[in-house]
Parts: C-alpha cells; structure tokens; sequence
C-alpha cells in the first residue's frame, strides 16, 4: 500500500510538473549541440525512477529528488565526449544553411600584417596620457608579470584600489588606441 502510494505521489508530480521539469532541462541544456530532446531526457529520469527506486523508504522532497536525478541526468550528457556536429545541422526556420553561408572562402580572406614600430609608438603615446598609477599598474601587470597580490604588498596598496586604476587605464587606453592604425596595407 505504500509503495503504491509512493509510486502515485511520483506519477502525480511528474505528469503535473512535466512542463517545468522540460523548461529545466531546456536551460541547462542545449538539445540541438547534443541531439537529445529535453522531453526525452525528463522521461528517461522518470522511467529510471519508477524502475529503481526503492518505494520501501518514504521520499521527504519528492520535487528535489527528480530535479537532482534530471539535474545529474544532464551532467552525465555534458560529460560524454562530444562529437562534431556537421554544418548541416545549422539551418534556419527555412531549412537555409546559415553558418557556412557567412564563413568566407579561402580567397577572400586578406591577412594584415601589423606594423611593429607604428605599433609600438602608438603604446608608448598613449601610455604617456595615462595617469602616472594608472601608467604604473598596467605596465607592472602586463609588461613586468606582476601579479596584484605582489604588487599591492609591495606598495602597500589595497588590491582593490589597484585593480580601479588598471581598468581606468584601459578604458583609456582603448578609447586612445585604434588597432587599424598598425596595420601595413597590402595592395593584392
């Protein structure tokens, strides 16, 4: 009588939350990269439920246990090795392939190369326009290797007060800096 009651109870759930719990899988889950459904995945845990769980101890959260079981469900998918999925699974409501369409051919694609000594000024001005701590951080960071944890107990400078100056200084620098600047124009 027990059993059935716990069996009832689980049904009554699942049937009630099944939306919810495809609404669950949907979110953690990306159905298309791993081509399963998420209506397969919920029915998949509710069978494996109803099969292998023990009815002879009562269930005190019977909601937490599925959402656990689909939740692990999902985990044990993401964790198989991936296999590639062919371009031909990328198509639109039409049935129109959208991502090889937008990756241009070999031909069209012209590299650029980067003028070092443009380059370089163009760090070393836009450096000068800085702040002298906001100058000091980046150069520390990313030219010396420090970390902030060095720097701020060499200093004796909140990290966070060092971490303000560094983003101040490359908000500037970005808005000082154009990368189409560096580059050598090729005539091809």
């Amino acid at each position: 009588m027990k059993v059935e009651k716990e069996q009832k109870g689980l049904g009554l759930f699942i049937s009630s939350e099944y939306r919810n719990l495809v609404s669950y899988v949907r979110r953690y889950f990306n159905e298309r990269y791993y081509d399963v459904s998420a209506e397969d995945i919920v029915q998949d845990v509710a069978v494996n439920l109803f099969s292998k769980l023990d009815f002879d101890e009562h269930l005190e959260n019977i909601a937490g246990y599925v959402y656990r079981s689909i939740r692990n469900k999902i985990t044990d998918f993401q964790r198989k090795p991936k296999k590639e999925i062919p371009f031909e699974k990328f198509t639109d409501d039409e049935g129109e392939e959208y991502f090889s369409e937008n990756i241009p051919d070999d031909g069209e694609i012209i590299l650029k190369e980067i003028d070092d000594e443009k380059f370089y000024d163009s760090i070393h001005e836009a450096l000068d326009q800085l702040s002298p701590n906001q100058q000091m951080v980046f150069v520390a960071t990313e030219i010396d290797g420090y970390t902030f944890d060095e720097l701020s107990d060499q200093l004796e400078i909140p990290i966070g007060t060092l971490l303000s100056w560094k983003h101040r200084g490359v908000k500037k620098l970005k808005e000082i800096i154009r990368s189409d600047d560096f580059y050598i124009e090729n005539d091809n």
